[in-house]
């Protein structure tokens, strides 16, 4: 009797690799993050390193996966896919200025029903916190988290139940695996309405998938995104402060709206998800 190859293997059973990235990724985001509370600001370093490590469990995850179920010539189509980066360069244009479009109109809203706009909330030369954008896109999650949500996950799960359902359970996904952050203190999710949050993350899920099947499930534009969402959230005021969410509120539900726009909107419709054959 001939074993089955692993790639054989994933072929016939999907489900198995996709549920062997879930485990990964919680496992080694999740072991991280207790590891940071058990050690506390006894060792802030090390808490840091290891912080900074935990955002890498998803594309931690995919690497493993697909050279465990497709093997070293399955993980190299996997990574030329993931990296292809002529793409045309409108879709890079608009992973750049979706985020601050969408947060400026949020402000402005925010300003003409009533509200308060807070103070910039960084400042400083321009090429400092310009600089921050690659230092946040690296170091702060687009970079470990997008090839394994938009990398892997996505193509995977759109084999299976097209793009617009596994945009929704990647997003779901997402949001649990964000959840621990809401009770540790000093997080983003910390300040943040849980339900809101969880809400946005699979509206923003589907906005990233239908850029990824446009992109032919390219990580690159994802990453930028990504990494530009994070950059301006820290840029723009829009994150609660001093309790007032008003803003964040306002730019999560044009973030909805953009959604629910994207779901209805007829295709693409991809003839194959790009995960290695």
């Amino acid at each position: 009797m001939i074993a089955a190859t692993p790639h054989a293997t994933a072929q016939r059973h999907p489900q198995a690799a996709i549920w062997t990235f879930v485990a990964l990724t919680f496992g080694w985001t999740w072991g991280l993050w207790a590891a940071v509370s058990l050690i506390g600001p006894s060792a802030p370093r090390l808490s840091g390193a290891l912080f900074l490590a935990s955002a890498f469990g998803p594309g931690v995850a995919a690497f493993v996966t697909v050279l465990g179920f497709h093997g070293k010539a399955g993980f190299a189509h996997w990574l030329r896919r993931c990296l292809r980066w002529r793409l045309g360069w409108g879709w890079y244009a608009l992973a750049v200025v979706a985020a601050p479009l969408a947060m400026g109109t949020a402000l402005g809203l925010n300003a003409i029903s009533g509200g308060t706009t807070p103070p910039m909330p960084v400042q400083g030369p321009a090429l400092i916190i310009i600089t921050q954008l690659a230092l946040i896109t690296v170091f702060g999650g687009p970079l470990g988290e997008e090839f394994g949500w938009r990398g892997y996950a996505l193509p995977a799960l759109t084999e299976l139940w097209g793009w617009r359902w596994a945009a929704i359970l990647i997003g779901a996904v997402w949001g649990l695996w964000h959840l621990p952050l809401f009770w540790m203190p000093g997080t983003v999710q910390a300040e943040l309405p849980m339900g809101l949050f969880l809400a946005s993350t699979v509206a923003l899920s589907v906005v990233f998938a239908r850029l990824s099947v446009n992109t032919q499930f390219s990580v690159l534009p994802a990453i930028l995104l990504h990494g530009v969402i994070n950059w301006s959230s820290l840029v723009l005021p829009v994150m609660p402060a001093g309790g007032d969410a008003r803003p964040y509120t306002i730019v999560m539900g044009l973030v909805m709206l953009l959604a629910v726009a994207v779901m209805l909107k007829p295709g693409p419709h991809p003839a194959a998800a790009g995960n290695p054959p």
